[in-house]
């Protein structure tokens, strides 16, 4: 299934703009990373956020395996499937008692493994700012910055998906590669974004994950 922003699933679509709406941006995060904006005495984590029959959260799991209660009533634009469970960066106030205060929920692609890319596999270069496991180990994230800019050219999306190394995969080890499509866009400015890899999805113990970067082809490997 191929979806634009409004559906980050198995292929990541991202659009023109400087400040993509559902997935964090550079536009906010640089002011909370270096603890200098109205975020730097939030919270930040990526989650499960569960939605009732109303599409208001009323309960996160952490990727640290914990449970968080939700104080405050809180939906978004995004969700639009009552009784289901989203990936998003969750940016609240601990107040005590496993009870969190959403300050903001952005949705976090999921990108499941895929054998192939129909037009062929793309691997335009970006940044990895970090890649990590969570303490669940339910999830491969990576942090990614890519370059963008505005255009006249409506058909110029960049695309973000993961991709099974059929070839050099064996039953204990899978070796994924991160396909990446500029679109056409421009390289004007950069914009930062995160997506997860469901651990689930990969029967092998052992994952490699490879990147094109601007510094050249980076292999991190993680250990189920």
């Amino acid at each position: 299934m191929k979806m634009r922003v409004k559906g980050l699933v198995t292929l990541l679509w991202l659009p023109v703009t400087s400040c993509l709406t559902l997935i964090p941006s550079s536009c906010t995060i640089d002011a909370y990373d270096k603890g200098e904006g109205e975020y730097s005495l939030l919270t930040a984590e990526l989650v499960e956020a569960h939605v009732g029959s109303d599409k208001y959260v009323d309960g996160l799991q952490t990727d640290g395996g914990g449970q968080l209660s939700v104080q405050n009533r809180y939906t978004a634009k995004w969700i639009q499937t009552a009784d289901t469970t989203y990936r998003a960066l969750l940016y609240y106030n601990n107040v005590g008692d496993g009870q969190a205060e959403i300050v903001s929920l952005s949705r976090v692609g999921v990108l499941q493994p895929r054998d192939s890319i129909s037009g062929g596999m793309k691997t335009d270069p970006l940044y990895l700012e970090s890649s990590w496991m969570g303490k669940s180990r339910k999830y491969v994230n990576l942090r990614l910055r890519l370059l963008t800019g505005s255009t006249d050219d409506e058909n110029a999306i960049q695309a973000l998906a993961i991709v099974v190394d059929t070839l050099r995969s064996t039953p204990s080890h899978a070796r994924l590669t991160l396909y990446h499509s500029q679109g056409g866009q421009p390289e004007y400015y950069s914009v930062t974004t995160f997506a997860s890899l469901p651990l689930a999805a990969v029967a092998a113990d052992t994952v490699t994950v490879t990147v094109n970067t601007y510094g050249g082809t980076v292999s991190k490997i993680f250990v189920k």
